[in-house]
This record gives C-alpha cells, sequence and structure tokens, in this order.
C-alpha cells in the first residue's frame, strides 16, 4: 500500500468509516499510520491557517481609518488655531500698550521702528547686536524698538525690548523706556516684565516695587551702564540686588543695560 493509500485510508477512518484492511497489507500495517488530525491536506491547511492571516483589504481598511482620522485632528486644529489667532493677538497687543504705557507714561503714542517679528518692522540692525558683545553683554537681545512720541508727536525717546535667556526659570524678557537728556546721558523712565518665570518668593520678587522703583530716574553717562551690588546701593548707577537672587538680578541688570546701549546706538544714529 502506498504512502498516499495510508493517508486516505486514515483519514476516511478518522471520519468514522470502517475500511477493511487490504489483501496483502499486515494487520498492523494501518495501525502504523500517523493520526488523522496531523495529515493535512493543501486545501485543508490553507483553510485552518486563513483565520490566522490577515486579509489585504483588512489592512487597506484600517489605513483609510487612520488617515481620515489624522485629516480631521487636523481639520479641527486648524479651525480652532483660525478661532483663537485674532482673540491671542489682541491679548498680546494689549499687554504690549499697557507695558509701553508703565514704561514711558508720558507718551502718547507709539510706533514699531524695528522688530524680530517678521512683518511689524524692519528687522534689529546688526550694530546693535555688535555694540552688545562689545560691552560683555553676549547672551542678551533686542528683539523690538518702539518710539515714543508726546500729543503733537514730538520724540520723547525708545522703548525696547530685550531679552535674556539666563534666568533661574529661562527667559527673563522685559520692556524698558529709555529717554535722552540733554546733557548726553540716557535716563530709564521705567520697566516692566513681559516674561519671567523665576521660583516663587525668590527670583519672582523682581516683579516688587521695592525693586522696580530703583530703575525709573536713574541716569547713565556715556560708556556708563547699571551695577548691581549686595550691600546698599551708594553711587547712581547702582541698584541693591534681589537678596539671594543673583542670577535673576543679574539677568534683569544685563536686559536693562542692552536697551541702554541700544538706545544711545539709536539716538547716535549709529543703528544700522
Amino acid at each position: 500500500m502506498s504512502v498516499t493509500d495510508k493517508k486516505e485510508l486514515r483519514q476516511l477512518e478518522g471520519k468514522g468509516l470502517h475500511i477493511p484492511t487490504p489483501s496483502g497489507a499486515g494487520p498492523d500495517e494501518t495501525a502504523k499510520l500517523p493520526p488523522a488530525d496531523e495529515i493535512y491536506t493543501g486545501q485543508e491547511y490553507k483553510a485552518a491557517s486563513s483565520g490566522r492571516e490577515e486579509k489585504p483589504e483588512s489592512i487597506g481598511k484600517d489605513i483609510t481609518i487612520l488617515v481620515l482620522i489624522t485629516l480631521a485632528a487636523g481639520l479641527l486644529l486648524g479651525t480652532a488655531y483660525g478661532i483663537t489667532k485674532d482673540p491671542i493677538a489682541r491679548a498680546q497687543e494689549a499687554a504690549r500698550t499697557e507695558a509701553q504705557s508703565q514704561v514711558m507714561s508720558s507718551a502718547k503714542s507709539f510706533e514699531t521702528k524695528y522688530a524680530s517679528d517678521a512683518g511689524e518692522g524692519e528687522p534689529v540692525p546688526d550694530s546693535i547686536a555688535k555694540a552688545l558683545e562689545d560691552a560683555g553683554i553676549m547672551t542678551t537681545d533686542i528683539t523690538r524698538v518702539d518710539l515714543a512720541f508726546d500729543e503733537n508727536h514730538s520724540p520723547l525717546g525708545y522703548v525696547l525690548t530685550a531679552v535674556n535667556p539666563d534666568g533661574y526659570g529661562g527667559d527673563v524678557e522685559l520692556m524698558c523706556g529709555i529717554s535722552p537728556d540733554p546733557d548726553g546721558s540716557m535716563v530709564i523712565e521705567g520697566i516692566s516684565f513681559l516674561s519671567l518665570s523665576e521660583t516663587a518668593g525668590m527670583g519672582m520678587r523682581a516683579k516688587d516695587d521695592a525693586f522696580l522703583s530703583q530703575f525709573p530716574g536713574k541716569k547713565t553717562g556715556e560708556g556708563e551702564l547699571v551695577t548691581y551690588v549686595k550691600n546698599g546701593a551708594s553711587k547712581p548707577s547702582e541698584i541693591d540686588a534681589i537678596s539671594g537672587c543673583t542670577i535673576t538680578t543679574s539677568a534683569v541688570t544685563d536686559d536693562v543695560n542692552a536697551a541702554l546701549i541700544a538706545a544711545r546706538q539709536l539716538e547716535a544714529g549709529q543703528a544700522e
């Protein structure tokens, strides 16, 4: 009996059919055949494994669902951005206008001269960055320059935005109002923070009047910058550091000095 005949015989017996032993076959010949459930024809194996194989149409359906979900999420985000873009811009502009008024209270109007943000003004001149570098202020950037005018549109001074990344909690960004004095010195009109994320009860004390009130009216001569001391300011260009917060004090001072240097550049017509 051939192997094929033996397999077919075993499969029929597995289905409950009694097949007589063919003549010439020994009594134990069919007993040596493998169990019926271990014998597969090609069609039977394909049928048994079909449930475990993922069909191409199923994969295509999953991909389609993922694409639709992605498109829907993108549409929702785009819609949300479109809805919130204008209100956010108005809120930012209102905050900026308020800060401008705080640091240059005598001004009646402001015009943007230079700005790092595209579309808001001409780029901040490279000469300002070079002047900061020459003064040893390496990490502070002047990102915006606004001109301040009185009710007759006569120029009063400058409102400069400076940002320093070296605060204890990240960027220290402030706006500083500066007006030129007839004697050639620069007078700080005030400062206002746009971004300050220092430690509560420590660096955040930079917003306290005890610290901020040191800047308005401070006058610096040609080449003179603001310095901070820890044991009580004794010179016109000095301020008292925030106790235990040298890093924050240093970042604020660098911002103010960057604004002073930029204002001198602008006043001398050297910003280009």
